[in-house]
């Protein structure tokens, strides 16, 4: 029975509800010296960000987005993520979605009381979900690289947004620039299908 690949991928920026939330300090480890924390920014913190847009893209159809601000918005979009999921032999694929995305997205709905599909997001690589970036870097055991760089060194010019990256999209939600974000999260949703199959001719 084939399976039904669902390609995603989300933005999200600083969640203004959280700004004044303390982080606390590195504890000490066992030999008394401090540890040293990496300061995470909160657009990519899940516990301090929101999500403002998803991408969607089911087998070889066409990519859909669905941008906004506001927990109504998050809240509507994150129950349509979810619906989909459901849908029966449903594989997720994106790029580091088992560290990034997923995690994110299972807390903003957790905080937003959205009903979650089940996923197991604990392992590196299964029949439900399969994250690029653990692909490439073999789970870790060599050094994992941006999307951007394995789309260019694979050859493939799908879906490139010359324009914007993650980085910048919370200046354009700030500016209101809904149309620059969509180009953006649809872009991303393109180069990770098209760097699926990339990966995928050649697995064993």
């Amino acid at each position: 029975m084939s399976v039904n690949h669902l390609y995603f991928d989300i933005e999200t920026v600083p969640d203004p509800t959280a700004a004044g939330l303390v982080v606390p300090p590195a504890e000490p480890d066992s030999g008394g010296a401090q540890k040293e924390r990496i300061e995470v920014p909160p657009a990519l913190d899940i516990d301090l960000c929101r999500v403002v847009a998803i991408g969607l893209a089911r087998g070889d159809g066409d990519v859909t987005s669905s941008t906004g601000i506001g927990c109504v918005f998050e809240r509507a979009a994150l129950t349509v993520f979810w619906d989909q999921v459901r849908q029966p032999r449903t594989v997720l694929v994106g790029f580091n979605i088992l560290k990034f995305d997923l995690p994110a997205m299972v807390r903003r709905s957790q905080y937003l009381d959205v009903k979650v599909a089940p996923v197991n997001i604990a392992r590196y690589r299964h029949d439900g979900i399969v994250d690029l970036m653990q692909i490439l870097s073999f789970d870790g055991l060599v050094r994992a690289r941006k999307q951007t760089f394995y789309c260019q060194r694979f050859g493939l010019a799908a879906g490139a947004d010359d324009h914007n990256t993650g980085a910048n999209i919370g200046q354009l939600v700030e500016a209101g620039d809904w149309d620059a974000v969509r180009v953006h999260v649809r872009a991303d949703v393109e180069k990770t299908r098209a760097l699926y199959h990339a990966v995928m001719r050649t697995a064993a």
